[in-house]
């Protein structure tokens, strides 16, 4: 639908409202309707208003971009270790369908992944994986404090939601 798709500065322009702003209805709902025909689930998150504007101002409110790129990360590289033998079986079958790109993403590392990963993150595996720095329990706790000091953001956004 071309006539969704608002121009990079319209979209910039949307983002600058505030949520409760009546022009930002269309977008809402054209993006609620896709959303219900292509069959999304109405729970665990319901499609409210909130919801979707933080979907929408993360892309400035290009409803093709939100709607083709919907999924919010970007995959540098799957690393699999310990996966089970079954898996090459099943990722054979799948890999005709992937693009190459995809595919070169796409690491197994099997039981000798100390070494293999060592490859890929040499800066960042904690000793028990063959790095040279941090501990799990270091890394554990640099996240608990984090997330500790992040306890009211935290809450913001859940309310939010809610």
């Amino acid at each position: 639908m071309a006539e969704a798709r608002p121009a990079p500065a319209a979209g910039l322009q949307l983002n600058a409202l505030p949520d409760d702003s009546p022009l930002l209805q269309p977008g809402l709902a054209e993006l609620r309707r896709r959303a219900r025909a292509a069959g999304a689930p109405v729970a665990p998150l319901p499609l409210t208003d909130a919801f979707l504007l933080r979907f929408l101002r993360a892309r400035d409110f290009d409803l093709d971009l939100a709607w083709r790129d919907s999924f919010p990360l970007k995959v540098r590289g799957i690393h699999l270790i310990n996966e089970p033998v079954i898996f090459h079986a099943v990722f054979s079958m799948i890999k005709p369908f992937l693009t190459e790109k995809i595919k070169e993403r796409i690491h197994m590392h099997g039981t000798n992944y100390k070494q293999n990963l060592l490859q890929h993150f040499p800066d960042i595996l904690p000793l028990e994986y063959g790095g040279e720095e941090f501990s799990m329990e270091d890394i554990c706790q640099e996240w608990t404090n984090f997330i500790m000091k992040s306890e009211n953001y935290l809450s913001s956004i859940s309310q939010t939601i809610q």
